[in-house]
């Protein structure tokens, strides 16, 4: 048995609590570490790591994995403590779509003294910004991606660029590293220069001085991967340069899994192996395997000192039993449940595109059961009003018998601002104007964005025909 989940657990009620009954159901039940099962795995650059206690003086959040969540954001801002957040930079994101309570988000964002954006469209979120940095988008510029969760082999995919970089814009580390200099945070030029000669001549003797800079500077350990794409990453005459900030990943990764490399068909011993691990990843242009592991090796990559999954955690032990499904009652005033943020067949995410892509479902329509249609007065393909306690939203209705009675849905990845004409137009619902900072899960601050309390409230004549005509007007620009 393998055990898969996604938001609608993650983002409904008790999230958390879901979280750790679906990692109870797997290993109470011997599914784990078996072939068919759940596996660990082992990461080229770890995307995480285990909390060490640190929490907000404002808000009293716990960082989980050393992030704070979203929605605890605009309590960090809107308040008159002097540590409050005052800066924010932005980078590839666009919070004002993307955070529950839009409008408090709003509101936060214009509170603070700086904002910088760094992107590839003006979003909403760009658009309040002091400072927008134009980034080279994914198909100009060197990228990889994290997500690496295959087993028994992991896979680490290097992209190289097909295009050069749009006039105005940069990717990220040459933007990082202007900003650096700028700011007078990069060692002298003479120390990088003296740097940048040993990577290309003598890679170990350039580690030995790479570490001992760091050592002696703490404060450099902070940019370490712009003094390597500054040092080593010149020394590329592909442009390979933005991959130079994973040689030390290699590196530790070789030394703290020498079998499991050696496994995935990369041959060496001691540097030789980091070396060969680094170079591999920089020219396997189509994906390279970094690490493959036998079922009976999966126990060891478990972090506790005991080797064992500690299973019990009081407090999640705790809140289960004190759920209560009175506590979960319906309020009254808005009888419907909304799950916000639903994938369709031409929507996934936030991605910034033209409307013109979706074949189908332009508007981003309420799905609803075709009897909660007549029940609250309305018509397929007609408009009502979504509102919660937070806010309000016009939307096209259009009939799902594949929902239960009381339950809608709205989909997420529409209600961004698209230029046409001589502005911008919005088409289909910004959901999260209806969703609340505050209504979220206890522990990890997480959104339930797919169980949000909703009352349905059907147009009038008058606003129903308006709604349909700046719908039609905003595809229509759109479109031209």
């Amino acid at each position: 048995m393998t055990v898969r989940v996604e938001l609608g657990i993650q983002q409904g009620r008790h999230s958390t609590l879901n979280s750790y009954l679906e990692k109870l159901l797997f290993l109470l039940t011997g599914s784990f570490g078996r072939k068919g099962t759940n596996n660990l795995h082992t990461w080229l650059q770890p995307l995480w790591g285990n909390s060490r206690g640190e929490r907000s003086a404002e808000t009293g959040q716990e960082q989980i994995a050393g992030l704070y969540p979203p929605n605890r954001f605009p309590a960090e801002v809107l308040s008159d403590n002097p540590d409050r957040i005052r800066a924010v930079w932005v980078d590839s994101s666009n919070p004002l779509n993307t955070m529950a309570n839009t409008k408090a988000a709003e509101e936060a964002l214009r509170a603070l003294d700086l904002v910088v954006v760094l992107d590839v469209a003006l979003t909403e979120t760009a658009a309040l910004a002091h400072y927008v940095l134009p980034a080279a988008s994914q198909y100009e510029k060197w990228e990889y991606t994290l997500f690496n969760f295959e087993f028994p082999t992991n896979y680490f995919h290097l992209r190289a660029p097909l295009f050069d970089p749009l006039h105005g814009t940069l990717p990220e580390p040459e933007i990082y590293t202007r900003l650096l200099r700028a700011m007078g945070d990069l060692p002298p030029e003479a120390e990088l220069v003296e740097l940048r000669t040993l990577a290309a001549s003598n890679r170990a003797e350039f580690m030995w001085r790479f570490m001992a800079l760091l050592d002696s500077r703490r404060e450099l350990a902070a940019i370490a991967p712009v003094m390597l794409y500054e040092t080593l990453g010149r020394t590329y005459a592909d442009g390979s340069g933005p991959a130079a900030p994973l040689w030390l990943a290699a590196h530790r990764f070789a030394a703290e899994q020498p079998d499991a490399v050696r496994a995935a068909g990369i041959a060496g011993e001691g540097f030789a192996l980091g070396e060969a691990l680094f170079e591999k990843v920089r020219t396997g242009h189509s994906g390279v395997g970094f690490s493959t592991h036998t079922y009976d090796q999966v126990w060891s990559l478990v972090k506790h000192k005991d080797g064992k999954i500690h299973l019990a955690i009081p407090r999640l032990l705790d809140w289960l039993k004190s759920l209560d499904p009175m506590q979960e009652a319906t309020d009254p005033a808005y009888p419907f449940t909304l799950i916000a943020g639903q994938r369709r067949s031409y929507n996934a995410n936030q991605i910034f595109r033209t409307p013109a892509w979706r074949k189908n479902d332009r508007d981003g329509a309420l799905h609803i059961h075709p009897d909660d249609i007549a029940t609250v007065g309305a018509v397929d393909g007609g408009w009502l009003a979504v509102e919660t306690r937070t806010g309000r939203l016009v939307v096209r209705i259009e009939a799902d018998d594949s929902l239960r009675r009381g339950v809608v849905a709205l989909p997420h990845g529409y209600g961004q601002a698209y230029p046409g004409g001589e502005g911008r137009v919005v088409i289909g619902p910004r959901i999260n104007f209806l969703t609340a900072s505050d209504d979220c899960d206890p522990i990890a601050a997480t959104p339930h964005h797919k169980n949000v309390r909703v009352r349905l409230v059907p147009l009038d004549p008058v606003n129903a025909t308006a709604a349909a005509a700046n719908a039609a007007r905003a595809l229509a620009v759109a479109a031209a």
